[in-house]
Formats: C-alpha cells, structure tokens, sequence
C-alpha cells in the first residue's frame, strides 16, 4: 500500500478529476439562469448542542456560527436512524432502512436503489464526493468502483477512524493510499481544488468527514483552545462520569475551520450566491448523557442534529426555524432546490418550497428507528420526536417520554407518569400509524442495561 503526503495526494486526486462532465443530460434544465451548485458537508457523530448558534457557550464555532447567520438554521434537525451506514442510505436515497434493507452498520448499500449522485449527473451536474462511504457492506472491504454509483470523482474510505493517517480509494484504483495528516484538513485542500477546478459548471460535492467520532483526539493546535477552560457537562449527565468533552468540542473545532476555508473558497470562486452550502452531522454522540455513550440511543444527544442552509439566490438570510426536518428529507430538499424531480419511491418530504419561502408544509412529527446490530448492549427500538414531544419504546415496551419545552435535557422521564396518560396513548398511536404508512412492521428484540458505564 502506497504513502501519500498531504501535497502528493492533492496533485495525484486532482489530476483524477474529470475535466468536464461526460454525460447525457436526463432531464430538462430546471430554469432559465444559472442552475446552483451543491457543497454537502457533513460531520461524523456531531450533536446538535455542540454549536455556538445553537446555544452553547463553551464550543468555539465562529465559522459555522457565521454561516448559520448568513442562511437558515433549522433547530429540529433529526436522525431518524441515528448510526453511521443507515443515516448515509437515507442520505443517498431519501428511503428508511426497512425499506432499502440498510437497517444497520456495514450493510452494501443495494445497486438497484436510486442515490442522489445518479440523478444530479442525469440533470447535468458535474458530481464529487470526498472522505467516509461506509455503503461498501463490511467496514474492511474495498470500496471498489461498483460502488461510486454516479459519482465523476471520488476519494474516499469506507469506514476506519484512524483520523490522523486515513486510507483513500480513488475513483477505479484497485487498492487505497495511506496519506497521513489530520483527515479532516486533507479532504478540505481536496474539497477546494475540485471547487476551483468545477467553479465554471454545475456541480455537486459531497465531504463527509469523519471526526468528531471517537477516538477523541484533536490537533494541538484546537485541543490548545480549550486548555485552561471548565468545560460543564449536560445536566443529564451523571456525576462523575466521563464526557470526553475537551477534545470533542476540540474535534469539533477543527471542523468549524474547515468548513470556513470551504465557505471562504466559494466566495472567492464568486460562486457564492449561487452554491447551496449545506453543513449537518449523521447523528449525535450521548458523551455521557443519561450514563450512555456513543448512539443509537432515543434520547435527543443522539437524534439531534445540526442543520445549516446558505442558498443566498433563494434562502433569505438569518433564519432560525424550529422545523422538523429529518434525515430521510435531505435528498429530495437538495434535488427540489436544484430543480431536479424527486423520485416517485423517496419516502422523505421535499421542504426546497418551504426553506425558499415559496410553501409552508413541514413535518408534524419525525419517525424514528433503530435495530440493535448485536455484539454489544444495545436494543431495538421505535419512537416519535414533535416539536414538543419524544416518545419510544423497545422491545419490553415502553422506554421514554419527554416534554422538550419543559424539560430540554430530558431530566424527567414521564413514561409511568398517570397525569400523562393520555399523552403516551397518543404519541403511541401517533407512531404506529406512522409505521403502519411506511409499512415498516420488523418485530423488536434486544437486551438494554440500565446504563453503560463510562470509564
């Protein structure tokens, strides 16, 4: 296996680039003018709450603080399957995990499932996708190109959390280099080289990085930021316990000064106000909360997701809406604000009209599901999240009930609560109908502790 340097690896990437799009355009172009172009970036095990925009004090989030200034902020962003490979299929193809089979991690995303990539190329958009896949089934399996599915350009992983010194598949290439340096800056220089290079075409780019998911070790020079500070814990977190939040928050530093080096790129591409810049996470990270860690969990250190959207064409500046937008809605938003057809099978709603000020349908409330992978503590589960509301059983039956404008930190837990009753039955009726519609009917079975102790 070949060893890259961080300059090697850019030259070598850049020259695998496409040098224009080669492909019959499928559809007709959307509308007079310059169709926008797409930069998705997304953060790997990155909570809602560790945002300055979102209301914490102790993360230093400048860049995406401003972006989230310059364009929409929704504040009800979920994972609707809060794990690594499920939340990708949803991101691909706009279906639920029953539906494409993707129920869990390393699972190969199927080849007859229709992925956003394939539909931008067929609207004429040149595509790129740059940092974690983890669609290629087992985590150690090449990422080969059966599996770059309408992607012109890729550099990619599959799944490995070695953040300081990543392995990378390169469109056909038939094994990955090795380029050592911190993942996230790599994939940043490689973000604005295709950016550069594509600036004067339609065109898509996806960057997936790959921290803040443990293990939690941040570069010096971010970790050095928050030297000195008392950093507090979550009122739901349980005395004594670790939280790993130095360098988390330190992780998530990092990724705020690359997504301003991708924001700063557009602008001075002077693409700006036509590119829709997105940046939002896969799931969250408990980091102690309720004495779990990790995900897969209902609580909402888990669901709860950042979402940010600059479009400055179309989306007016400074918007903050509680929206409940989930994970299965990102793929048909993102095809509708590129004047692409949705495809008839996409089970997520398009909110493009609603985030351009054209519509007002939105979300009641956000299915969520979860099927425990085995090999550890874990549970399958089923749950509702509202505006107001989070609501979930697992196997043994009821689990959780919150009120989240009373009790934000889900302190107070009302499953066995009688004065509501007759909230539970709802919510519970509420979450059935909504299975029932998705035709999502997978029996529940699993083991849950009463907490995972931390070390």
């Amino acid at each position: 296996m070949k060893t890259l340097t961080r300059q090697q690896f850019i030259k070598v990437a850049a020259a695998a680039m496409p040098a224009a799009l080669a492909t019959n355009q499928a559809f007709p172009a959307p509308a007079p003018g310059r169709r926008p172009n797409l930069v998705f970036v997304f953060a790997d095990q990155m909570r809602a709450s560790a945002l300055g925009c979102m209301g914490n004090p102790q993360v230093i989030t400048p860049n995406l603080d401003r972006l989230a200034g310059e364009g929409l902020l929704v504040t009800n962003a979920v994972s609707a399957q809060p794990v690594c490979t499920p939340y990708r299929a949803h991101l691909m193809t706009g279906r639920y995990g029953h539906t494409t089979g993707v129920i869990h991690n390393d699972i190969r995303l199927p080849d007859d499932e229709t992925v956003i990539a394939e539909r931008m190329r067929q609207g004429g958009y040149a595509t790129g996708y740059i940092g974690k896949w983890h669609l290629a089934g087992n985590r150690n399996n090449p990422v080969d190109a059966t599996n770059r599915r309408g992607w012109d350009f890729w550099a990619v992983r599959n799944c490995s959390h070695q953040h300081s010194a990543p392995q990378y598949w390169l469109n056909d290439a038939t094994e990955p280099v090795v380029v050592p340096g911190w993942e996230p800056e790599v994939q940043t220089d490689l973000a604005l080289e295709f950016i550069q290079r594509k600036k004067r075409e339609p065109f898509c780019l996806f960057v997936s990085f790959g921290p803040p998911h443990n293990p939690y070790k941040a570069p010096e020079k971010h970790t050095a930021m928050y030297q000195g500070k008392t950093l507090t814990a979550r009122p739901n977190v349980p005395s004594g316990k670790t939280t790993n939040l130095l360098p988390y928050y330190a992780m998530v530093t990092s990724l705020d000064e690359c997504v301003g080096r991708i924001r700063d790129a557009l602008d001075e591409a002077g693409i700006a106000e036509d590119t829709i810049l997105v940046f939002t996470s896969d799931h969250g990270d408990m980091l102690g909360s309720q004495g779990h860690r990790l995900k897969q969990r209902p609580w909402e250190e888990s669901i709860h997701i950042p979402f940010i959207l600059r479009y400055p064409r179309k989306v007016r500046a400074g918007q903050r809406r509680d929206w409940i937008v989930s994970s299965v809605d990102v793929m048909p938003t993102l095809l509708g604000l590129c004047g692409l057809p949705v495809p008839p099978q996409v089970q997520g709603l398009d909110y493009s009209a609603t985030f351009t000020g054209e519509s007002d349908v939105e979300r009641e409330a956000a299915f969520l599901f979860n099927v425990h992978q085995g090999g550890g503590p874990g549970t399958d589960w089923r749950g509702i999240r509202t505006k107001q509301w989070s609501y979930a059983y697992h196997f043994a039956g009821d689990w959780v009930l919150y009120d989240l404008k009373q009790d934000p930190h889900q302190l107070n837990n009302l499953i066995d609560d009688p004065k509501h009753a007759a909230r539970k039955k709802e919510l519970h009726q509420q979450l059935e109908a909504l299975r029932a519609t998705l035709g999502e009917s997978r029996p529940l079975k699993g083991k849950m502790p009463a907490a995972i102790q931390l070390g």
